[in-house]
Order: C-alpha cells, then structure tokens, then sequence
C-alpha cells in the first residue's frame, strides 16, 4: 500500500497540472457575421443579465447608458459604435466553472431571414465559481424582415 500511496499523489498532481494548464489557456472568440467584441470597460453594468439586450441606435445606446451603467470615470471614452451600420447585442451566460471561454458566433440565413447568435461555453471544471458574462458583440444591422434568433450552448 506505501508504494503506491505515492504513486498516487503524483497522478493527482499531474491531473491537477493539466486542468490548470487548461484553465489558463481558454480564450473566449468571436466569428462569423460579428464585427468585435465591445467591452463597457470599467463600468459597472446594473441590469437585469437575464435575458438578451439589443441596442440598435444611438439614442437607444445613450439611454441604455444613462440607466445602466454605474461607476464610470467618463462614459464618453468608451468605444464608439456607427449604428448607421451596426448594432450592439448582449445575450448573458452564466456557468458555473473554474474558468470559461465564450466562442461568440452570428450566422446569418438569408432564406429564413434570421441572425443566429450562437454562444457556445468551453468550461474548465474542478470548483462551482459563478462567472457571468453579457456577451456584447457588435454586429451588422438587422435588416427590415430579419428577427433575432439566440442560442446558448453550454459544454
């Protein structure tokens, strides 16, 4: 039993090296139809993360603002967005993990007339941390006709 005793603690802290190695490497990305992600930078978001948020002008931007952002240092330094041609999307996730990756994708059926914004979760296990995320994007236009379709999918 001694000998394997230790054989045993290196086995554990060899799983334990690899799921910490997989932990730092996750990284969320975007792709498909999405033009970037958009970070609010050091404001604070106070806002019902429930369910999926779209902005898709300016005014409606500057409100969203001045009703939910909180303990911003100057607002106006944050990004901005040419809603002319682009619209900004949050939809939230929440996981419980050590770590997660968000990979943000938006597929666009011209057939079906829809934007598909496909979150898809890449977790590392091993604690119940809960980590939130508002996955804003920017993204084209929704053109007349066209509806929204989110989907989330978790690991």
């Amino acid at each position: 039993m001694r000998s394997t005793l230790p054989l045993l603690f290196l086995t554990a802290a060899l799983i334990f090296a690899n799921c910490n190695k997989k932990c730092r490497s996750l990284q969320s990305d975007v792709g498909g139809g999405i033009i970037k992600s958009y970070d609010f930078k050091g404001c604070l978001i106070y806002a019902n993360l429930d369910s999926n948020i779209t902005i898709r002008n300016q005014s409606e931007f500057n409100a969203y603002k001045s009703a939910k952002l909180k303990s911003c240092d100057d607002t106006s330094k944050l990004d901005a967005i040419d809603f002319n041609q682009h619209m900004l999307v949050g939809q939230p996730v929440k996981v419980y993990a050590c770590n997660v990756a968000m990979h943000r994708r938006l597929a666009v059926d011209t057939v079906a007339k829809t934007y598909t914004y496909t979150i898809k979760t890449e977790l590392c296990e091993g604690c119940n941390t809960e980590l939130v995320s508002p996955n804003w994007v920017i993204m084209p236009q929704l053109p007349a006709g066209y509806n929204m379709v989110y989907k989330i999918e978790k690991q």
